[in-house]
């Protein structure tokens, strides 16, 4: 089971997209997020949250 925090994953879309997008997503996030979870990965994906998008817009290169 891969879990993390609210504040981590906030902390994660702050550097990836700034402080106004991470306040956004702050209130339609659940404290603990099972990154194995099918309902916390769908949340995620319908927030545009996927690790394709994260990566790419933390400078990464796929």
């Amino acid at each position: 089971m891969a879990v993390i925090t609210k504040t981590h994953m906030l902390g994660v879309v702050r550097r990836a997209y700034g402080p106004e997008q991470a306040e956004t997503l702050s209130g339609r996030l659940p404290d603990r997020i099972d990154l194995e979870s099918p309902a916390d990965s769908a949340l995620l994906f319908e927030l545009g949250l996927t690790p394709d998008r994260l990566f790419s817009a933390l400078g990464g290169e796929l």
